[in-house]
């Protein structure tokens, strides 16, 4: 506009000069008036330049008058923040400040509901979500009150139907698992409260028997970790998305969808386990979800305030009960009271949200330190990041003009003394942070310990009363020196001091609590956003990333299926991209689905025998596998490649197994995707070896023993590439499903004959069998049981040197023959209770003492008389009898191969 202006005549030019100037001044006007605002407490700030906070709180007057308190149960609220590098005067330009950004009038619109989201159009009314049920908050003429109730009536009643077990899942199963879907606002403050009420002795009794987790992030890990443990038969899932569009969440309902059709075996499923927090009541419909539990709410509720909606209030009215969860919003609702109502230097959220101005605004401190001295609050600050962050992260005002001063703090923290051990080195030695400390006078779950002088709440609190202290007076060198401090140490043990800070004292981490300091937090988020003029409840800045986010995910899906133009990224981005995409998807930890190298080796086993053990590494991982010895081979088995070098471990040794594998396998695999395992296996069996009986591949060019542990190093890095435990995977490889498994009954073998004992037993092994168990786990039980029992029954029987055992770990007690051995397990099952439930089971080896056509039952006796040696038949009426005489239910090899 000047370059034209300078284009005209000199009358003309001064004219359009005069209207260039007006337009100028009008743009900034505002701006200019805004930074007007700040210039009184920009100056007492100068003031106070040079005063350490050691000598301020010297004055106990100041002191006095900065510490609020809030009536309530137990005691009430605290405030302290005479730590805060302000005096009395500084304070009265800070009410001042917020008198003249009009901040008591915006609170009001707020709770008549009028629309101070200019940007989007809205009201802004959390606090409608907390109002008591015969409140009135009027919206376009309306009383929004008695819809929110009708919404929390019915959470009530959803949520008393799936506790009391009413509600049943689609099996007829209780629910007692959910698992909460949504991001952002619908995750982090929800799991803030969850995470704080399930130590209090209350919550802890509430949700006995009950699980919720969270489902945030649209990372695949993020779902693995929700579902870990969890049955589909008992599992609810809630999917809380306003419009049923949100890309990251329908991912993971999708995802959990497909969960539970696999789990149950219907899509009918889905109307008894997924509920909803949304109003797109057809989307809804169109997913599965029953109409009758989709729990709406509105768009006068901004994401990070929406904990008091249907968001948060379902899912913990499922784990901890509604009526529990009300007390949550009552205590939002007295502190609600005491914002709208309490005098400016009363008003706790007031003058929070003034020194957090006066900390970033006006002293130019870019960070904020939360410290809740409780460990309930591990969730609090990630909440408190986005709620300030998200709130009052913002360059204009609400007319557009850019904010004269620096706006929105970069909040962090961590609970209790951990922190104090992670980041308050730098607190007190490095940058100036302020901070805000919150304590409880009382503990949820307090210990004092006989002989210690101060319970571990006492312990935690010295250090929340400690803290401040520190930060605010340092320690000078002549201090240190005091104290004997080498000279050379002195420096280093300097504190400057001078770190402000304000302390928050609650009585008790109660549910009524929690919601008080949580509405704390948001009110004093919104005095910094109307002071500041900015818009706090809407959120720009987050759209940018997802509209890209759109347009890699597209290219990412053509580029899968070799298509893809990424010409349109910055080259970094497409050299990146490039490089993810170098990965198959099968491995999407990223180059771990290549094998790069695989190295065999000679190992012993338990008995002293040499095996093979193979190491195959991927580009960030190395996987091993060890294949059992055999000790007997049948003419029909696959080879077990040995050395028959009788020099060197009698013949037993597998280096050439070993070789190879090094030699003439390891060459052939670099490079293959180690999710391909037929592709692998079929490579070694039939192109590498290629060796055949008339039972198939037998494997005796490289020796199975070579092939197999190779084949099993591959499998365990195919589960590590696909994201699955070892059992899934394989149910995977044999085209099974891979969310049901009935496991094997274990077959223990507790007695051992034949060629592995001294004794007289011709069979090899006796085994129990805890078939009657009703689980993996008490089948162990059992079998752990009857085995020590056993040894008791071998001892009092045969001596304590008969407790020795054989080759395959079970007892080889002298008996005489099998029927005596089995005499001995009966008894031992008996003592142990399990009569009927454990049986028995034996591989009994026959060829081992086959011979001339006949059985010898009594082979380890070179005199072994005639009628041990049996015919085939005679065998079978050998077994015959058994049968009629114990509980067996497996006889593995009782004849000869042939």
């Amino acid at each position: 506009l000047a370059q034209v202006v300078l284009t005209r005549s000199r009358p003309t030019r001064l004219a359009e000069f005069a209207l260039l100037l007006s337009a100028i001044r009008l743009s900034r006007f505002r701006s200019l008036a805004r930074m007007s605002l700040f210039a009184p407490v920009q100056a007492e700030a100068e003031r106070l330049k040079g005063t350490h906070l050691k000598a301020l709180l010297k004055d106990q007057a100041r002191n006095d008058a900065m510490m609020v308190k809030k009536a309530g149960p137990n005691g009430g609220i605290v405030l302290d923040y005479c730590r805060e590098k302000v005096d009395q005067q500084a304070m009265d330009k800070l009410f001042a400040l917020a008198e003249a950004a009009k901040v008591d009038e915006k609170k009001k619109k707020m709770y008549e509901g009028v629309k101070i989201n200019e940007t989007e159009g809205r009201p802004v009314l959390h606090v409608a979500l907390r109002a008591a049920r015969d409140a009135s908050i009027m919206v376009d003429g309306t009383n929004v009150v008695p819809e929110v109730w009708g919404v929390l009536d019915g959470m009530k009643a959803f949520s008393e139907k799936v506790r009391s077990g009413e509600w049943k899942g689609y099996t007829g199963k209780t629910l007692t698992d959910v698992v909460a879907i949504g991001i952002g606002g619908s995750y982090l403050g929800v799991e803030f409260v969850f995470e704080a009420l399930k130590t209090s002795p209350e919550g802890a009794e509430l949700c006995k028997g009950r699980r919720l987790r969270f489902l945030a992030n649209v990372d695949p890990i993020d779902v693995a970790r929700a579902t870990e443990g969890l049955n589909p038969e008992t599992t609810l899932v809630l999917v809380v998305s306003k419009t049923f569009t949100t890309a990251e969440t329908m991912l993971n309902a999708r995802t959990m969808k497909d969960w539970l059709i696999k789990g149950l075996g219907s899509p009918d499923c889905i109307a008894k386990h997924v509920a909803a927090c949304s109003t797109a009541l057809d989307k809804t419909a169109a997913f599965g979800i029953d109409s009758n539990n989709v729990f709406g709410f509105w768009d006068w509720v901004g994401g990070r305030f929406s904990c008091w909606s249907a968001v948060g209030v379902l899912p913990l009215a499922l784990q901890y009960s509604f009526d529990f969860v009300m007390k949550f919003h009552e205590g939002g609702r007295d502190m609600d009271e005491h914002f709208l109502n309490a005098p400016p230097k009363e008003n706790m959220p007031l003058i929070m949200g003034l020194l957090s101005v006066w900390n970033t605004s006006i002293l130019n401190y870019e960070g904020c330190a939360v410290l809740p001295y409780c460990q309930a609050l591990t969730r609090f600050v990630p909440h408190i990041q986005q709620l300030d962050m998200e709130s009052n992260g913002k360059r204009v005002t609400m007319s557009g003009e850019e904010v004269p001063v620096g706006t929105g703090a970069i909040y962090f923290g961590e609970p209790g003394t951990n922190g104090q051990h992670s980041f308050y080195q730098l607190m007190h030695q490095g940058r100036t942070i302020p901070a805000d400390f919150i304590g409880f006078k009382k503990s949820q779950n307090p210990v004092h310990l006989t002989g210690e002088p101060v319970s571990n709440h006492d312990e935690l609190m010295s250090n929340f009363f400690a803290q401040p202290d520190a930060l605010a007076l340092g320690k000078t060198a002549a201090e240190c020196k005091a104290e004997g401090v080498p000279d050379n140490l002195v420096e280093h043990k300097v504190f400057t001091g001078d770190r402000p800070s304000l302390s928050l004292l609650l009585p008790i981490c109660s549910p009524h609590y929690l919601g008080a300091l949580l509405a704390l937090y948001e009110h004093r988020t919104a005095v910094q956003g109307w002071v500041w003029g900015i818009n706090s409840f809407d959120q720009w800045g987050v759209e940018l990333g997802k509209v890209l986010g759109v347009k890699v995910r597209k290219f990412l899906g053509e580029a899968r299926e070799g298509a893809g133009d990424a010409s349109g990224f910055q080259r970094p981005t497409q050299k990146l991209l490039a490089s993810m995409l170098s990965c198959p998807l099968g491995a999407p930890g990223g180059g771990r689905c290549t094998i790069t190298a695989c190295k065999a080796r000679e190992i012993f086993d338990s008995r002293g025998n040499p095996t093979v053990e193979v190491d195959l590494c991927t580009e960030t991982a190395l996987f091993r596998a060890a294949v059992p010895s055999g000790a007997s081979t049948g003419i029909y088995e696959a080879l077990e490649l040995r050395d028959n070098d009788k020099s060197r471990l009698l013949g037993k040794g597998v280096l050439k197994a070993v070789a190879n594998v090094n030699d003439i396998i390891a060459p052939k695999l670099v490079g293959m995707d180690v999710t391909d395992q037929a592709g692998i296996d079929k490579k070694m069996v039939e192109e590498l070896d290629g060796t055949k009986n008339e039972w198939g591949w037998c494997k005796s060019k490289l020796g199975a023993n070579a092939i197999l542990a190779v084949s099993m190093a591959v499998c365990r890095a195919g589960a590590a590439a696909s994201e699955m435990p070892l059992y899934q995977y394989i149910a995977k490889l044999g085209g099974k499903p891979v969310d049901k498994f009935v496991m094997p009954v274990p077959a223990m073998n507790v007695i051992n004959g034949g060629s592995h004992a001294g004794n007289r037993l011709a069979c090899q092994e006796f085994m129990i069998l805890p078939v009657g168990a009703t689980s993996f786990m008490e089948a162990m039980v059992m079998g752990a049981e009857v085995y020590h029992n056993l040894k008791s029954c071998i001892k009092k029987k045969y001596g304590q040197d008969a407790c020795n055992v054989g080759d395959e770990g079970g007892f080889a007690p002298s008996v005489q023959d099998n029927d005596e051995a089995l005499d001995v397990l009966m008894d031992a099952i008996k003592k142990a209770g399990h009569e009927g439930k454990v049986k028995i089971g034996t591989d009994v080896a026959a060829s081992e003492f086959y011979k001339d056509g006949k059985y010898d039952l009594d082979f380890k006796n070179p005199d072994s008389p005639p009628e041990m040696k049996k015919t085939a038949a005679e065998m079978i009426d050998y077994y015959k009898g058994w049968l009629s005489k114990y509980p067996f239910v497996s006889i593995e090899d009782p004849f000869d191969q042939d």
